[in-house]
């Protein structure tokens, strides 16, 4: 299923990974060199926020409790136009960033 709208983005994570064991991969790219990054961890989803911010985008601030009890926090930018955030299938959503791309799979 694809996610078009930004409340719809936040109400599957709360309700599918708030709490929730998951395989979190982040993949953020600098559109300069190209250059790519992944990190990749397990952990709890224990926060959503999403806030404007001062470049006309979207701020998704999400706060994990990694496995080693670590508090992990990814801060990613989404579009503000509402087309194609993110998809579901039930078991993994990703979420689609400008310069990142989110994996919670379950």
């Amino acid at each position: 299923m694809d996610i078009q709208r930004h409340d719809e983005l936040c109400d599957t994570l709360e309700k599918h990974y708030t709490n929730q064991q998951a395989t979190i991969t982040f993949t953020q790219w600098d559109t300069d060199n190209e250059d790519e990054e992944e990190t990749v961890f397990a952990g709890t989803l224990v926060e959503v926020q999403l806030s404007d911010n001062e470049f006309g985008e979207k701020d998704l601030l999400l706060h994990f409790a990694a496995d080693d009890q670590e508090v992990v926090e990814i801060l990613m930018e989404i579009p503000k136009t509402e087309a194609d955030l993110a998809s579901f299938d039930g078991s993994r959503l990703a979420v689609f960033g400008t310069e990142a791309e989110l994996s919670l799979v379950k």
